[in-house]
């Protein structure tokens, strides 16, 4: 199969919106963003690009466990119109009352976006910030919820920051869906480049992927990676590595 040959337009069309949302949120005219979708199908990877096309330092990118207090913290550090802070895989934020309400007041539609931190008042005097404070910036949301993970408490309070925000959803959760992002990030966005191959091995490596579908414990780009890197490796024998290592036995 020629995979270059594959109909890409509802992906392309989902990474120009997200551009042309990004664009506008670096110019300080949009608030907030969330970029949903599985893990491994290059969320991060595009927003980051974009942001550094359009927004070159002006924007702060954390990742993983946070605690609501960080997250207020993070937020008053980098308050200030056309400043962009970017949230990938905060899950932990999501579990906590307290730091679903601090996204909510981030990336609220009202013209005054006041956040306020009402308990632990020791905290705030070792940290320097204030009680209260109006946030100027933008927020980016980058998350798995709803296609990782079946918590509904959590997955309900990210449709509450979707009411406030503007939404994209990259790809969703078929095998058949994901391996079309794989395609797509490894044909038309180079994401092997760093691995020189021809066109005829991009094309083995997808073969493989497509041809173990329904035997691999996921279907991601980080696969895609794994394969790049046995391939490089053992050109000889790469498949039957990948096929104890990750493929289903």
């Amino acid at each position: 199969m020629n995979y270059n040959e594959l109909n890409f337009s509802d992906i392309e069309q989902k990474y120009q919106s997200t551009e042309k949302y990004i664009s506008q949120m670096a110019q300080g005219k949009l608030r907030s963003l969330i970029v949903n979708g599985p893990p491994g199908v290059g969320k991060t990877h595009s927003v980051e690009n974009y942001l550094k096309k359009y927004a070159g330092s002006s924007y702060k990118m954390i990742t993983g466990q946070m605690t609501p207090f960080s997250l207020y913290g993070h937020l008053y550090q980098n308050n200030r119109e056309g400043r962009v802070l970017v949230l990938d895989d905060i899950d932990s934020v999501f579990s906590k009352l307290e730091g679903v309400n601090i996204l909510k007041a981030a990336m609220d539609t009202k013209q005054v976006r006041n956040i306020s931190w009402a308990s632990s008042t020791h905290l705030l005097g070792a940290s320097g910030f204030p009680g209260s404070f109006d946030y100027l910036g933008g927020v980016i949301l980058i998350s798995n919820i709803g296609f990782d993970s079946d918590n509904k408490k959590i997955g309900a309070h990210l449709n509450a920051l979707k009411d406030r925000s503007f939404s994209i959803s990259i790809s969703d959760r078929t095998n058949e869906s994901l391996f079309k992002q794989v395609c797509y990030m490894v044909l038309k966005r180079d994401l092997l480049q760093q691995f020189n191959f021809s066109d005829s091995q991009k094309a083995d490596l997808l073969k493989y992927m497509e041809d173990n579908l329904s035997a691999m414990y996921t279907v991601s780009l980080r696969v895609a990676f794994k394969l790049a890197m046995l391939m490089q490796d053992d050109p000889h024998d790469w498949k039957s590595l990948a096929d104890d290592g990750l493929v289903k036995n």
